[in-house]
């Protein structure tokens, strides 16, 4: 039996879209991030290059990133990252290559990866959502490669909002076809490998043709149809097993 849409735990939620939960797996992953969690303020780095965490970093609340820095000071966004996303998982003594900012304020829960196999070994649903989850990260990782190597710059940003406003609509934090979005025009730029005057001289010409109305960081795509058209976006990659939840469409 699938759960409602939005079970109270975000991680429970995130998982729960990839694959169905029952109330014992909910159970089971609540009381997971049931330790002390760490509070972020917006645009903090919290974890670094060349850190080796010993914890499964979860984010609960918030929005947050994945970024490399160059020696000269630039840096490119690899991931954007939203509530239930886990953020970094350790293998061994492994070496983080990426650093992570928290791009609103933001709530991390630190979970022992002791802790997290246990549960996965208990409850084989959780174990199935966790390979998915990792599954659609992969993918995504992919498209975002496809972007910067193939698509035009208004297929690029086109591509990553029909993106975010799938994943959350999702898990419950979209409304209709807008939603909040902390992303600055710089931010935006370093996600999609364009210079934030290109990224300005999209966004007018995607709100010159009404496809889209981006202000007080509210982004609400007015004609989400045409857009994903535009930028040939697929949502297959962001359902695992063909598990859909369909976003609303104009």
């Amino acid at each position: 039996m699938s759960l409602p849409l939005m079970p109270l735990n975000a991680l429970a939620r995130r998982l729960s879209c990839c694959f169905p939960l029952d109330e014992n797996d909910v159970r089971a992953v609540e009381r997971l991030c049931a330790v002390p969690r760490r509070r972020v303020a917006a645009r903090r780095e919290f974890l670094r290059e060349g850190d080796r965490p010993g914890h499964v970093h979860v984010l609960l609340e918030g929005w947050a990133c994945h970024q490399v820095m160059l020696p000269d000071g630039r840096r490119q966004i690899t991931a954007f990252h939203l509530p239930g996303d886990i953020l970094w998982q350790p293998l061994g003594e492994a070496r983080m290559d990426f650093s992570i900012l928290a791009l609103t304020p933001a709530i991390i829960a630190p979970i022992p990866t002791s802790a997290l196999e246990a549960v996965a070994k208990a409850h084989p649903a959780i174990a199935t959502a966790l390979a998915l989850q990792n599954r659609v990260a992969e993918a995504v990782l992919r498209r975002w490669l496809v972007n910067v190597g193939q698509r035009a710059a208004f297929e690029r940003i086109g591509h990553l909002f029909c993106e975010l406003h799938h994943r959350l609509h999702a898990i419950g934090l979209a409304q209709g076809n807008g939603f909040a979005f902390p992303v600055t025009q710089v931010e935006l730029a370093e996600a999609t490998g364009l210079t934030p005057v290109h990224v300005n001289r999209v966004l007018r010409d995607m709100r010159r043709q009404g496809l889209i109305d981006l202000e007080n960081r509210v982004l609400r795509i007015l004609q989400l149809r045409a857009l994903a058209q535009h930028a040939l976006f697929d949502p297959a990659y962001l359902e695992p097993q063909g598990h859909h939840s369909a976003a609303p469409s104009p």
